[in-house]
């Protein structure tokens, strides 16, 4: 039976529908730089621009977060400078992600890592997808036993 056609002037209710990313990047060129340091301060300066809170926000929730008195306007102001020398430590990104809600830093770094942050809501299936990878290894090495009994009679 061949394919029906839609009815001229009938709209395709999909054709502009672009489901959202699982796994949230930055574009690739706005976070170019010559070092992975760069690269993060870039990502720190674009994830505090895109969040919707001021960086003194940010930097209260944080310090809050960590309970950390030392954290400040200036230092988000630093982390997000290529100019200055100061990176950002391991604690004060996940509070960054944290606070801010935006995991693209952390999914830029982890590039290299080959390796990505994704909701937790989809953790679940990811462990089925895992069991489903070992269950089709597991049935290949059955299948292969098999052969080899049947092979030997």
């Amino acid at each position: 039976m061949p394919k029906r056609r839609p009815a001229p002037g009938t709209p395709d209710l999909f054709s502009d529908y672009k489901p959202a990313p699982v796994v949230e990047r930055y574009a690739e060129d706005s976070v170019r730089a010559f070092d992975l340091a760069g690269r993060l301060s870039k990502a720190v300066a674009q994830t505090l621009e895109d969040c919707g809170m001021t960086r003194s926000q940010v930097a209260t929730a944080m310090k809050d977060l960590l309970q950390d008195e030392t954290m400040s306007k200036n230092m988000l102001d630093a982390y997000a400078s290529q100019a200055k020398e100061h990176v950002i430590s391991a604690l004060r990104l996940a509070a960054l992600v944290a606070v801010t809600g935006d995991p693209r830093p952390l999914n830029m770094l982890l590039e290299t890592a080959k390796l990505v942050v994704v909701p937790a809501k989809y953790e679940p299936l990811i462990r089925r997808e895992v069991a489903k990878d070992r269950q089709a290894a597991l049935q290949r090495e059955i299948d292969a036993a098999d052969a080899a009994w049947r092979a030997g009679k």
